[in-house]
């Protein structure tokens, strides 16, 4: 008998074991979620410092550490190459802890859809957009057209009479071949590979049409150019006598956001914490007023929404490229 009540005896002891053993998991799980971030955190940037998306990952990051929103540092780490992969993959093999964190911007989304790589929006938790920029078309000060209906209207009477400065495959080109299809004329390309190289050829006569984005566009201005459209979803107090596209019946609209995105897998309660975070620093005045003064448009947009956004721009991307049939040479 007493060897049957120790067997008994010990068998109730294995099974409360047992029953705690997962609250204790579930409850050492939760305690870290709660606890994030335990360690200083990186956003990594796929492009060199001082270009728009690595000024809005500082400016995002002063903004958090500054007023003590996550309790560790931000660090930017600035991993150009292979159009902005490079930094994608380190972050797609990243833990999914909330601690890898890419910004980035639609340019990725170019890249797949010019088959430069695969990388999808789909191999990342997307956590959402703090608001964007867009574009507008240029022409020079001393050009007979003072409205994007005059370009349109030349263009119509004498079929690829003007240039563009473009670079085959960029953000400039793929606007360019979605507002002249939508207004059924052609004009004629000419290479440029970056916006000095678009203003030079603009300004010397060799390109006719050039696009910058907003803020590029009030810092060259004075060199002698102006803007006939912008192709935000609307207009910005930065340059609020500009139209948009769509304001004068041409359905083509990009607006670059400035996305942040995680490693696949991220936990609810991380993705929560940073959307939270992003949001109100987003909604602050300070980040609000530093994106007016840029030309830029401060909104927030949450995770599922961005995603599903980033995905039908790809998909709009992908039938551009299809559709012209563009190409560029893969790069490894």
């Amino acid at each position: 008998m007493k060897i049957i009540k120790n067997t008994l005896m010990l068998m109730a002891g294995l099974c409360t074991i047992l029953v705690f053993m997962p609250v204790m998991s579930v409850f050492s799980s939760g305690d870290a979620k709660a606890d994030f971030p335990t360690k200083p955190i990186k956003v990594y940037v796929g492009f060199k410092p001082g270009g728009r998306t690595d000024l809005i990952a500082r400016m995002v990051a002063k903004h958090i550490t500054d007023n003590k929103m996550l309790s560790q540092p931000i660090v930017i780490v600035n991993k150009p190459g292979a159009a902005a992969a490079n930094a994608a993959r380190a972050v797609m093999a990243a833990k999914p802890d909330g601690h890898t964190i890419l910004h980035w911007s639609h340019q990725m989304l170019i890249a797949n859809a010019m088959s430069v790589n695969k990388i999808h929006p789909d191999d990342f938790t997307t956590i959402g957009y703090t608001g964007g920029g867009s574009p507008v078309w240029t022409v020079r000060n001393d050009a007979p057209f003072n409205t994007l209906n005059d370009l349109v209207n030349t263009l119509k009477s004498k079929p690829r009479s003007l240039v563009e400065a473009v670079g085959i495959g960029t953000i400039p080109h793929l606007i360019g071949v979605q507002l002249t299809a939508a207004a059924g004329v052609k004009t004629r390309l000419i290479g440029a590979g970056g916006g000095a190289d678009r203003l030079t050829r603009l300004l010397g006569g060799n390109a006719d049409i050039a696009l910058f984005s907003a803020a590029g566009y009030l810092k060259h201005k004075p060199s002698g150019i102006k803007a006939l459209v912008f192709f935000g979803p609307n207009r910005i107090p930065s340059i609020k006598d500009v139209p948009t596209a769509k304001e004068l019946g041409y359905n083509v609209v990009w607006a670059n956001p400035a996305s942040w995105l995680g490693p696949k897998g991220m936990p609810k309660e991380i993705i929560d914490k940073w959307a939270s975070v992003l949001k109100k620093t987003i909604e602050s005045k300070e980040i609000s007023d530093w994106y007016n003064k840029r030309a830029l448009d401060p909104y927030w947009t949450d995770g599922e929404a961005a995603l599903k956004d980033s995905k039908k721009v790809l998909a709009s991307l992908k039938k551009v490229v299809i559709d012209n049939k563009i190409t560029k040479k893969k790069k490894k």
